[in-house]
């Protein structure tokens, strides 16, 4: 049975702070990456990311083998309208 965390959470985001991770900012992040994942889904398209060493992050389109390469998260919020996605 695998063990539960029991940790705080103020303990838990001051370890973070401290590895230099801003766990609310992640966490938005993170959560309007996942929002626009399930909108592009639902219009047929998969919508996929990637973090760079460099820190920054690239997106990409896909649906029947063929490919969108999205700079930015706004650039795939901009095609998501455009493919007929509620923005």
């Amino acid at each position: 049975m695998p063990q539960k965390n029991n940790a705080h959470p103020a303990e838990a985001k001051v370890s973070a702070i401290q590895n230099g991770v801003d766990s609310p900012t992640i966490t938005a992040e993170s959560k309007a990456f996942a929002t626009l994942q399930a909108r592009f889904a639902l219009c047929g398209h998969a919508l996929h990311r990637v973090n760079n060493p460099n820190g920054t992050q690239t997106f990409w389109a896909e649906r029947w083998g063929l490919v969108r390469y999205l700079p930015s998260l706004q650039d795939a919020t901009l095609f998501l309208a455009r493919i007929g996605g509620r923005v």
